[in-house]
């Protein structure tokens, strides 16, 4: 399964029995699946079959589609005559109150658009049905090219972001063992200056120095984030049809990590690589938050 982005557009256009259907569909980023379906009044008992037939393409994103239904078949005209009477009565009393000249003709009541209205004329719903159907699926399939192609981008920029995460934390690794040297040596520099008038057992001195340096092991956490890390991918390559959640808690534990591996480290140079894996992971977060 190909990765998929949130954001795309399809159009779709079907020319049959006198009668030309367009849909376009377009979708962005969101938590759930939400749908906003803008059909024809003629045509809006068809909406559960639209809803169902997204339903079984995505899973999730919001989606807005837009159905045109432009039809050639003859229109009768619907005349309002009851408008028609009450617009000839207006027009007489404001003639005789307002002593105005002239006549109310056929052609004033031209004006009142409102009562010459088409008549329209009940659907056959099942073969209108045959011909959204139609264009609907060119639609869909248009979007989810488009929703593919993106999703393959992003893919493809998250795991460069990922490869350059990993070389920083190969180089915290390497640093690690000098940066605990130099920490131990700083530890017991201050103990020795604090307690130097002192009488102190040198071996408990050790026993301290250890116990505080301990506390500044991040080897757990090197370990568990080169374990997110190798997962990342793998979920990028997933056949779920779904995988956007789960990368996003996936960025949310190796985000834990990176803070407390950034408190314990206290080392200069690996807070220098702390800062720039933050600045990877917000914008990994950023291109997660659109994919489905």
């Amino acid at each position: 399964m190909t990765l998929r982005s949130m954001t795309g557009y399809g159009r779709g256009e079907v020319g049959e029995d006198r009668v030309n259907c367009i849909l376009e569909i377009r979708s962005v980023n969101h938590r759930f699946l939400d749908m906003m379906i803008k059909l024809p009044r003629r045509l809006a008992s068809l909406e559960p079959q639209v809803r169902q037939e997204i339903q079984k393409r995505f899973s999730r994103g919001r989606f807005e589609l837009t159905l045109i239904w432009q039809s050639e078949e003859e229109k009768e005209l619907k005349i309002d005559r009851h408008l028609a009477r009450q617009y000839i009565l207006a027009l007489q009393e404001l003639k005789a109150e307002l002593t105005l000249a002239g006549e109310v003709r056929a052609d004033t009541l031209a004006h009142f658009k409102e009562i010459f209205q088409p008549a329209e004329k009940d659907e056959d719903l099942e073969k209108a049905w045959g011909i959204v159907k139609n264009g609907l699926d060119q639609a869909l399939d248009s979007l989810d090219s488009l929703r593919k192609a993106e999703g393959q981008a992003l893919k493809e920029d998250i795991q460069g972001r990922i490869d350059t995460i990993e070389r920083h934390v190969q180089g915290i690794r390497a640093q690690y063992p000098t940066a605990l040297s130099e920490y131990h040596e700083r530890l017991k520099e201050r103990v020795r200056n604090l307690v130097q008038d002192l009488e102190v057992d040198p071996q408990r001195l050790v026993q301290e120095v250890a116990f505080f340096a301990e506390r500044s092991d991040i080897s757990e956490e090197l370990t568990r984030l080169d374990s997110h890390l190798k997962q990342f991918p793998i979920f990028l390559s997933s056949e779920e049809i779904s995988v956007g959640r789960t990368l996003d808690f996936l960025l949310q534990e190796i985000h834990r990590e990176v803070n407390t591996l950034g408190t314990k480290a206290g080392d200069f140079r690996i807070s220098q690589s702390v800062i720039a894996i933050k600045a990877e992971l917000e914008k990994i977060r950023e291109q997660v938050q659109n994919i489905e």
